[in-house]
C-alpha cells in the first residue's frame, strides 16, 4: 500500500502541483507583458478516467480545472496572459514506447497546438482527443469503455 501511495503522491506532485509551482513562479512577470501565455498540457484521461492510471487520470483531472479557474481568474482582473489546454490522446513518446494503443507522433501534437493557438483556442484537442470529446458528452459510457477496454481487466487483478 505504501508503494501505491508513495506513486500516487508523485504523479500529483509531477503533474499537477509542479505545474501550479511553475505557474505561480513566473506568472508576475507573465502579467507584466503585452502578450503572454501558459499552456497546460492535460490528456483525455481528464474527461474519462482510466481504470489502470487512475492517480494519472486523476492528476490530469485536476490539472484541467485549474486551468480553466486560471484562465477566468486571470480574466476576471483584466490580465492579458491567456490561458491554453492541450488535450492530446496517447502520444508516441518513451514514457509509452511499450504500448500498443493508437498513438500520435509528438509533431503531429506540437502541429495541432501551434494551429489551435493561432486560432486563440483556448481548449486546444489534438488528433483522436476531438472526436473522443464529443463521444464522451454524448454517450459517457462507450468513452469509457474505449479507455477501459475489456482487453485490459486482466491487468487489474495482479
Amino acid at each position: 500500500m505504501r508503494n501505491i501511495l508513495e506513486g500516487a503522491g508523485y504523479e500529483m506532485e509531477v503533474n499537477y502541483l509542479g505545474v501550479l509551482r511553475l505557474n505561480n513562479l513566473f506568472l508576475d512577470m507573465l502579467k507584466s507583458r503585452n502578450e503572454a501565455a501558459i499552456i497546460n498540457t492535460t490528456s483525455i484521461l481528464s474527461q474519462a478516467p482510466s481504470l489502470i492510471e487512475a492517480t494519472y487520470s486523476s492528476s490530469k483531472t485536476a490539472l484541467a480545472f485549474y486551468t480553466i479557474s486560471l484562465r477566468e481568474h486571470l480574466r476576471i482582473i483584466g490580465s492579458k496572459v491567456k490561458v491554453f489546454e492541450l488535450i492530446p490522446p496517447l502520444v508516441a513518446t518513451e514514457m509509452t514506447s511499450d504500448r500498443n494503443d493508437k498513438k500520435i507522433s509528438t509533431e503531429e501534437m506540437v502541429k495541432g497546438l501551434i494551429k489551435g493557438l493561432s486560432k486563440n483556442q483556448y481548449t486546444i484537442r489534438v488528433g483522436d482527443a476531438k472526436i473522443f470529446n464529443l463521444v464522451n458528452r454524448i454517450l459517457p459510457k462507450i468513452a469509457f469503455n474505449i479507455i477501459n477496454p475489456k482487453k485490459n481487466h486482466h491487468l487489474l487483478k495482479n
